[in-house]
């Protein structure tokens, strides 16, 4: 089993129930489900077909719902593609007429002037705007293009004020209010306004899920410090991004908002084309697999899959090889170690302890750590330090379960014990023994408080061979 998690985008190609199963099998560690594409009815209907077989294989499994956010498209002239040639001017307007593009977001015309770079489908289309007014604008083409009807926009650098959730994002929340999924993601991250406005919908709906928020333009690498501090989790999602910076910066953006993650327990996902090429192919590409590779030795958490599993032709072998990979490169030594004098004001004394034994365990031969906990604060502070035994989370709370399945090296456990048994180590030895959690002959070490159900009273470490 790896230790860094896997998280699957559902889609036709992997909603039925045989290939939903196979993949949770095969060490998926979350679904995602992208509110860009079906109605909210298909999207609560797959999840809890997901619960169910979660339910039946005994295998925890996260639920990511991931808002669309806001986008800009485009609409072509009678819907059909248009030819462009080099150099050749495009007016782009907000009613379409006379033969424009339509871009009918009044927000961007206010925004943008000469000299910006516009972006359309993935940046795929470059051109220049040479002429800038309140209801249109005029660009010239880089190059020889056919572009397609309701592709996307981008303007790198420009910041525009959309709302940072549509009204089909509210639609998704509506569904998210029945699910209650484990997490969240905000789309389009730019501050941590943006943030704050989506937690409120989530208090107002009572919707206890982690908010995951997704870096994809400059302004969010620009307020990334504020973005890690409010968010629960943080995905390096390289497709908008790479649009957004320089191709050539990526790369670094992704090693440093995954130290910056992990300096602040804060669990990581990386995204985007990771086995790209699996889509279409049963086996990766050399370079598929260096990039997943170096995204565990950068110490992500998680590493995910899109088109992959959500359109692929080889949703479970991508999902194995992906597993492969991870558990391969994990032994190896290179993921780098988050040090206690980068985290000196973050790092709890219980956690700073518990990590000296187990950096010197080659004397005490310890085999796991087990952490109590009520909320998983305990357990991801300890995954931060990415030790190389793993660590068992036992709560009673089935939310914290699920969410504990997005960090790395955390194997979460819903076990019920009597008020105040977890004092008595013996026999809470006993019930992990029956569950098969803990095995005779091993050396664990036990992180608790004397009331495992208050959160932040964490105070107690144990350390016990197994009888």
């Amino acid at each position: 089993m790896a230790k860094t998690k896997i998280v699957a985008t559902i889609g036709p190609a992997s909603e039925s129930e045989e290939v939903l199963r196979s993949m949770i099998i095969a060490g998926v560690d979350v679904l995602r489900f992208n509110t860009k594409h079906n109605e909210p009815e298909w999207h609560g209907e797959v999840i809890e077909r997901a619960r169910k077989i979660s339910k039946e294989e005994e295998i925890p499994v996260g639920i990511l719902v991931d808002l669309q956010g806001p986008e800009i498209r485009i609409n072509t002239p009678d819907k059909k593609p248009i030819v462009v040639r080099k150099d050749q001017l495009v007016t782009f307007s907000m009613t379409g007429e006379n033969g424009a593009v339509q871009v009918p977001t009044k927000e961007i015309y206010g925004a943008i002037t000469v000299g910006d770079v516009v972006l359309i489908d993935d940046g795929k289309y470059m051109f220049n705007i040479v002429e800038a007014d309140k209801e249109f604008f005029v660009a010239k083409s880089v190059d020889d293009y056919e572009i397609g009807n309701r592709k996307g926009m981008n303007i790198p650098g420009v910041r525009i004020d959309l709302p940072s959730l549509t009204g089909r994002d509210f639609k998704m929340l509506d569904m998210a209010e029945k699910v209650q999924p484990d997490f969240v993601a905000l789309s389009f991250v730019r501050d941590a306004h943006d943030i704050e406005i989506l937690r409120n919908e989530l208090k107002q709906r009572d919707i206890n899920s982690h908010i995951v928020s997704k870096i994809e333009g400059k302004q969010a690498v620009e307020n990334i410090e504020h973005i890690i501090d409010l968010s629960d989790a943080v995905m390096v999602a390289r497709g908008d991004l790479g649009i957004e910076l320089p191709l050539e910066q990526i790369t670094y953006w992704q090693k440093l908002i995954i130290k910056r993650c992990r300096l602040a327990s804060k669990p990581v996902i990386t995204a985007t084309e990771m086995l790209q090429s699996m889509v279409e192919n049963p086996r990766p590409t050399r370079a598929e697999v260096s990039d997943v590779s170096n995204a565990v030795f950068d110490g992500t958490d998680a590493t995910m899959l899109s088109g992959e599993t959500a359109t692929g032709m080889y949703p479970l072998k991508t999902v194995q090889m992906m597993e492969t990979i991870a558990t391969f490169n994990e032994g190896k030594n290179f993921v780098p170690s988050v040090k206690f004098s980068e985290t000196a004001n973050q790092t709890r004394a219980i956690t700073h302890a518990v990590m000296d034994i187990v950096d010197q365990s080659k004397d005490f031969d310890i085999d796991a750590v087990v952490v109590f906990t009520e909320t998983g604060r305990t357990a991801r502070d300890l995954s931060r330090f990415r030790p190389h035994v793993p660590i068992y989370a036992i709560t009673e709370d089935e939310k914290t379960r699920n969410q504990l399945n997005l960090s790395y090296g955390v194997i979460p456990y819903l076990v019920s014990l009597p008020d105040g048994v977890v004092l008595e180590i013996d026999k809470v030895i006993a019930v992990l023994k029956e569950r098969g959690i803990v095995l005779s002959g091993r050396r664990v070490i036990f992180v608790h408080g004397d009331h495992w159900k208050i959160p932040g009273l964490t105070n107690t470490i144990t350390i016990k061979e197994i009888q």
